[in-house]
């Protein structure tokens, strides 16, 4: 008699970098490790590489903010900004940068705040788009964007000196821009 031979797999759940995936949903990204992942008895560790990078996820959520801002769905498109301006935050904080990235890093989030404060503009939300106004600023004042996007909102509030004083700064970082005119 032939003995057949049978191999069983058991299914088991397994505990998920729950930091890694309740980011990954609190932003409508996909989390890689679920439960149908373990459908064919594959054993998955907790340690998989994302396919993505921080980097590359922060810039897609960038450009999906954009389309969504486009459409004029611009609550939507705040919640895309923030969460990759959070992801990049997050990313500063567990690496070792060295200078060029934390260049890149910067005028990244610099120019996340400032779509954020475009958003809060077109929303009519004076108050809540001076902080990222701010950031923006801060993170890279040579962003001669984010400088005309303050002066706009000097000037919404009435505040003519400082919004001449912010032009001329964006002038000064960019003089070929002829939006600033």
């Amino acid at each position: 008699m032939k003995r057949s031979a049978i191999s069983f797999t058991l299914k088991s759940k397994r505990k998920c970098d729950l930091q890694l995936n309740s980011l990954r949903s609190k932003f409508g990204l996909p989390c890689f490790l679920t439960d149908e992942d373990d459908s064919h008895g594959i054993p998955i560790t907790s340690n998989s590489i994302a396919i993505e990078d921080t980097h590359t996820i922060c810039e897609r959520l960038k450009s999906e903010g954009n389309t969504l801002a486009e459409n004029s769905r611009f609550w939507e498109a705040l919640s895309k900004f923030k969460g990759a301006i959070e992801l990049q935050l997050e990313k500063e904080s567990n690496s070792d940068n060295t200078h060029t990235s934390n260049t890149e890093s910067s005028i990244l989030l610099s120019v996340l705040h400032e779509l954020c404060s475009q958003c809060y503009t077109e929303l009519g939300e004076i108050y809540l788009l001076w902080n990222p106004l701010k950031k923006a600023v801060n993170y890279n004042r040579t962003c001669y964007i984010a400088l005309q996007t303050l002066a706009r909102a000097q000037v919404n509030i009435g505040e003519l000196y400082l919004a001449k004083k912010y032009i001329q700064k964006s002038l000064h970082v960019d003089p070929s821009c002829s939006d600033s005119w």
